[in-house]
């Protein structure tokens, strides 16, 4: 039966089954010039459940009503909306409603809106739930969600664009509400999806496509799923890029799908990584398939698809499964599996290599060509086959595992050619000399060196050389320079190693015992470098490392970098040199587990950037590790000791990181920085020194947090440097200041500890600084104000057990709020020559002198300060002026009074004035004042007893 529909834009409907399956298809052209030529497309409308149709668009229990809504695009700015609704009138008769809600000829595309969602009480959004603001959306609006844990199941039919706020899938996560339904189920067009983890649907999929075009899946995390994301019932035109999908037992579906492009995603732990069945023309480019049952699986009519650039490896079953396939592309792919390909008897051709062509491949080969094969257990394919050009792809094609699936160009790694060296009698060898073998090298080889001393100066010029003792013990095997004037070993080739030598001589001033020039990833390994001396052999045979002539005064360097990055330099030992480790214009290498000693510096980073020193050992240098000029590096976890100018040294150097380093037994320094700002020093230990840790000469803007100054004569200095931040560091045992601040301004110093020095903290003409929940504590002085440290903040600080307990001299305008000054055994407060200060909110208790002193101070303002001394006050007859009161507000107390004004005067035997003295009218103010003097009164001393 047809039934004609009254629209200009559309043709006809048409029934095509009288059935309850009713599958409608509509199909016209355009009679308006303005309109896009054809519109075509098709619903499948049920009155069943799901169980049987999970592919359905629209599912109903009855067919009561039905609203078919159509949307779509005549030109980038005119859209239309056509809503049909149908009414069964009675058994085999259906009457279709037109509503058209669009005018072609006036109506402009609306501006799309952004919707926001959020189910937490952080913030405000516009809806709760991610369903209800795709209910909401109108076509092409952008829905933001906010983090969070949805549980939902959600439809979309109309083009949406859905993303995490953050972007991050770790922290938005949808979870499936009912795990027998699809989180997803997209039946529209245009729609993306980015940034979920979108978990939980154990009987259906993450993401479901229902015959759409155009979306497209990004960044999400897919997991617990039955299938990750499936592609469904014609699906063309989509991409799914970068996402992760894990234990499901299908990450990735595609069925009756074609030109859709799965980029850069990441499929584990699933039964099938990938599967296409009836799926053709889809690209596969740069996905990697691992650690599941089967890797990609190609059935059906999944024909003329292209699999490129990506890793199968490690799957349990199979990597690679084919089955009645033909025309796919499958290329520079690197396919590692114990079964790496599969097939049924009906397989058709396939094409398992491009034409050979210039071009990185996935093994890092200077060509493309066919694929990288191989097993787990290093086995490489096709076995005993060489490559004799060097170009990277073997010389004989692939029978792919017997099966008569042929890669004509398949690809090899690296495999290296051995070759020998040996100068003495007891071993034969291919080459005499470590040069000769080098000129006679590939890419690739490696040069065995027998034990032996080789006097000779060498040069590398070859990529990917490794040239290694045979012997793994650098004691054995030496290099010992054969002119002073030229490197030991001049490499100027990427990728080379040079492993498990003594390399030694006279090497003079600019020279190297390995120079690295301009050259990247190559690897020093457990070398040892005596470069101011030379090898003799004894009696016994052993060979024996003697001084040079001590008329070289200027030696060379041990291992020297110039424009080099990227290379490692690990567990070498090297000493008597200008310097050990020499970076100049390089960036980006690790240098780790090496022992440097007895040279003028041990490991000297020079306008370098982004290296990483880590777990080194310098040792008996005069500087032990130097940064100049050099920003974006990192030492870690590394010992400098007995370095008798410093151990640490950050010149002209910022940005940098120093952590959990330990720097000791200099007789300067352990750490300095000289002109270095923005640099971290976290959680390092400085310790039997001069100066533990050194700021000095604007190093500003640095941040010291948890380190320890322990033994020596200053623990922390900072000197003309600014805007620094110190939290959690401690500093015990300093002989002359735990930490002291000096011509410094706007430092913020933070719940730091100081104890056991002459000053536990000073600061000496330092102005603006904050020092804030900090212990200074058994000391002769806790924190000392000195020559005219001013506006400087001292709050909420523990001052107890030192002789004096927060000293002011010549110093005004501080604020010293909310500190605890007790237990000293001389003043818990003294000021000499210290005029406009503030002390309120203070604790001053059980001092043994006085609780305050003052000599020769005025006009400082003192109040609603808690003092519970023996005696708690001493003043001279200078010292006039000072404010002991302020007007008398409302506000709390230190005694918990409901009024401010002046201090608690008390006595440990309870006969202080504020004890004696009545409160008539209960306002926590004495009704009498507090004359101690001299001029010094309380007009408001606090009432009652603490």
């Amino acid at each position: 039966m047809k039934l004609s529909f009254f629209s200009e834009y559309f043709g006809f409907f048409q029934i095509l089954s009288p059935r309850s399956f009713l599958c409608l298809k509509f199909t016209g052209k355009s009679t308006s010039k303005s309109l896009v030529n054809h519109f075509s497309g098709s619903f499948d409308l049920s009155c069943n459940t799901l169980d049987k149709f999970s592919h359905l668009k629209f599912c109903i229990s009855s067919i009561n009503r039905i609203v078919i809504t159509v949307r779509g695009f005549v030109t980038e700015s005119k859209s239309f909306v056509t809503e049909f609704t149908m009414h069964p009138v009675k058994r085999g008769i259906i009457i279709f409603i037109a509503v058209v809600a669009f005018n072609f000829a006036i109506a402009g595309n609306a501006a799309a809106s952004v919707i926001t969602v959020n189910n937490s009480t952080g913030q405000v959004a516009d809806f709760i739930s991610i369903q209800a603001a795709v209910n909401a959306a109108g076509p092409g609006d952008e829905i933001i969600v906010k983090p969070g844990i949805y549980e939902e199941n959600i439809e979309i039919t109309k083009p949406l664009t859905i993303l995490s706020e953050s972007g991050n899938p770790s922290d938005t996560i949808i979870q499936a509400a009912d795990n027998s339904k699809d989180i997803f189920g997209i039946w529209a067009n245009e729609v993306s999806i980015k940034g979920f983890s979108i978990r939980g649907s154990d009987l259906a999929a993450g993401i479901h496509f229902f015959g759409v075009t155009d979306c497209l899946i990004e960044h999400n995390i897919l997991s617990n799923n039955s299938c990750g994301i499936d592609l469904y019932m014609f699906s063309s035109g989509n991409i799914l890029i970068d996402n992760e999908v894990s234990d499901s037992l299908t990450g990735i579906s595609l069925g009756d799908s074609s030109n859709n492009t799965l980029r850069n995603n990441s499929i584990v732990y699933c039964n099938i990584g990938i599967s296409l069945f009836d799926s053709p023309n889809n690209t596969l480019d740069n996905n990697t398939v691992s650690e599941n049952n089967e890797g990609i699986s190609l059935t059906g009519e999944s024909n003329g698809n292209l699999l490129v650039n990506s890793t199968l490896k490690s799957n349990k079953q199979v990597g690679l499964h084919i089955y009645g396939t033909s025309s796919n592309l499958i290329y520079n792919n690197y396919i590692n599996n114990t079964v790496n390909v599969k097939s049924e008897l009906v397989a058709g051709e396939n094409f398992w290599n491009t034409t050979k062509s210039e071009g990185t491949n996935i093994v890092g080969g200077s060509y493309l060509g066919g694929n990288f094969w191989g097993r787990p257990d290093g086995t490489v394919y096709p076995r005993g086959v060489r490559d004799t050009d060097l170009d990277g792809i073997f010389d004989s094609m692939y029978n792919i595992e017997g099966r008569g699936f042929i890669d004509y160009l398949p690809l090899k790694e690296s495999n290296s050619t051995v070759i020998t060296v040996n100068n003495g009698t007891d071993q034969v060898a291919d080459f005499s000399s470590i040069q000769a073998a080098i000129d006679n090298s590939y890419p690739g080889d490696i040069i065995l060196v027998y034990p032996g001393v080789y006097v000779e100066n060498l040069e590398i010029g070859v990529e990917d050389l490794a040239v290694i003792s045979a012997s793994g013990n650098s004691s054995d095997t030496i290099i010992q320079a054969a002119s002073s004037l030229d490197d030991v070993f001049s490499v100027t080739a990427d990728g080379v190693a040079v492993n498990g030598f003594c390399i030694t001589g006279n090497i003079s001033s600019s020279n190297a015992g390995i120079h690295l020039y301009g050259v990247e990833d190559c690897r020093i390994e457990n070398n040892e470098l005596f470069v101011f001396g030379n090898a003799l052999q004894n009696s016994s045979g052993n060979y024996t490392l003697t001084a040079g002539n001590s008329s070289n005064l200027n030696p060379g360097f041990g291992i020297r970098l110039d424009l080099s990055s990227n290379n490692t330099l690990d567990n070498n030992k090297v000493s008597y040199s200008s310097a050990c480790i020499f970076l100049s214009n390089s960036s980006g290498n690790l240098l780790l587990n090496n022992r440097v000693s007895n040279s003028n510096y041990g490991i000297w980073v020079d306008s370098s950037i982004d290296n990483l020193l880590g777990n080194n050992i310098a040792a008996d240098n005069k500087i032990g590790t130097y940064l100049k000029n050099s920003s974006r590096n990192a030492v870690v976890s590394s010992t400098a000791l007995n370095n008798s100018g410093s151990c640490i040294n950050l010149w002209n150097s910022s940005e940098n990181i120093l952590s959990n380093n330990t720097a000791s037994n200099s007789s300067n320094v352990c750490v300095i920085l000289h002109n270095s700002s923005g640099n971290s020093l976290i959680n390092n230990t400085a310790a039997y020194s001069s100066y533990g840790i050194w700021l000095d000469s604007l190093s500003n803007n640095n941040s010291l947090n948890g380190n320890r100054a322990l033994y020596n004569n200053v623990g922390i200095y900072l000197k003309s440097s600014n805007k620094n931040i110190l939290e959690n560091n401690t500093a015990l045992n300093n002989s002359k200041y735990g930490i002291s601040l000096w011509n410094s301004i706007q430092n913020e110093l933070g719940n730091n500890t100081a104890s056991y020095s002459y000053v536990s903290i000073l600061l000496h003409n330092a102005s603006m600084n904050m020092i804030a929940s900090s212990t200074a504590s058994n000391s002769s002085y806790g924190i000392w104000f000195d020559s005219l440290s001013s506006n400087n903040t001292l709050i909420e600080s523990e001052v107890l057990d030192n002789r004096i307990g927060i000293y002011l001299k010549a110093s005004g305008k501080n604020v010293l709020t909310g500190n605890n000054a007790n237990l000293n055994t001389v003043y818990g407060i003294c000021l000499n020559s210290s005029s406009n200060n503030t002390f309120n909110g203070n604790r001053v208790a059980s001092n043994s002198g006085y609780g305050i002193y003052i000599l020769n101070s005025n006009t400082n303002i003192i109040y609603d300060n808690y003092l519970n001394n023996t005696k708690n006050l001493y003043f001279d007859g200078k010292s006039s002026g000072n404010l002991w009161n302020v007007n008398k507000k409302p506000g709390t107390n230190i005694v918990g009074g409901p009024f401010l004004g002046g201090n608690f005067w008390a006595s440990p035997k309870k006969s202080g004035f504020s004890q004696t003295h009545l409160d008539a009218d209960g306002d926590g103010i004495c009704e009498t004042i507090y004359d101690m003097g001299k001029g010094n009164i309380d007009h408001l001393p606090l009432a009652g007893s603490f």
